[in-house]
């Protein structure tokens, strides 16, 4: 990866021990996004992919928020082609995070709102400090939400909580959030970049091929009911080349032999 580097409200780290940070950094218009900085994200997610050495990458804002949503500033005319092309900029992104092979966490401080709470639930965990807030409004802005989203938070939380928080566009706590289950953990702010840090490298720890081939099941076996036949293909040859590897014998024999395994992703 190049050296760090801000943009237009990004700021994409190096890779440092397996783990990747993007923070979104527009503190003052708490971390909203623009078509520029969707794109800036996108950009850096394709290098993300093409670099094995990445196995977490880990998404935050600045400034005491993750992400308000898309910047309203930016928005065109609901029903114009460009409203629309902003709705795709929005679903691209969270698509292409939550199909990363990367293990991706969402560190969560402050606000998490619209499209930012959207980029929250495409990430793989959730941590949040007791601070953040989340909210999904666009019934108060009189526009609905992409069909996509809509079923990611669906997934997450379940149908009657996702139209409680829909209907609704009211704010929720970390509190609220946890027990929803739109996060994994909640701590206090103090304590949540250590956290994090603490998960991601547990993570970077283990062997590459099981952690990326688990979260390619998850995938499936969740967006899918029943699983078509090319899926149970897909997830049998997962299985097959996570067996078969180097990887596989290491971690069995590090066991036995009271040593932490030397996992190489093979």
């Amino acid at each position: 990866m190049a050296d760090p580097s801000s943009v237009s409200g990004l700021v994409a780290g190096e890779a440092s021990g397996g783990v990747l940070e993007l923070l979104l950094d527009r503190p003052e218009q708490r971390n909203a996004l623009t078509p520029k900085l969707i794109e800036e994200l996108l950009v850096a997610l394709e290098r993300i992919e093409a670099d094995p050495a990445v196995r977490v990458v880990v998404l935050s804002g600045a400034g005491g928020a993750f992400c308000a949503g898309f910047d309203v500033t930016h928005l065109t005319s609901p029903g114009t082609p460009a409203a629309g092309a902003e709705r795709d900029l929005v679903e691209r992104l969270c698509s292409r995070l939550r199909g990363l092979r990367a293990v991706t966490v969402a560190r969560i401080d402050g606000v998490a709102s619209g499209g930012g709470c959207d980029l929250a639930v495409s990430c793989d965990v959730r941590f949040a400090s007791e601070r953040a807030r989340f909210a999904m409004p666009p019934a108060r802005l009189g526009i609905l939400y992409s069909r996509e989203g809509i079923a990611r938070l669906v997934e997450l939380v379940g149908p009657a909580v996702a139209k409680e928080l829909l209907f609704s566009g009211e704010q929720i706590d970390a509190v609220r959030a946890l027990a929803i289950g739109l996060v994994n953990r909640v701590v206090p702010a103090a304590e949540l970049a250590g956290v994090t840090a603490a998960y991601a490298a547990t993570v970077v720890a283990n062997a590459p091929l099981a952690v990326a081939a688990t979260k390619r099941v998850v995938e499936l076996v969740v967006g899918e009911r029943p699983l078509t036949a090319e899926s149970e293909a897909a997830i049998a040859e997962l299985a097959r080349q996570v067996w078969a590897s180097a990887d596989a014998a290491e971690g069995p024999a590090a066991f036995r032999e009271r040593r932490p395994p030397r996992f190489r992703g093979a």
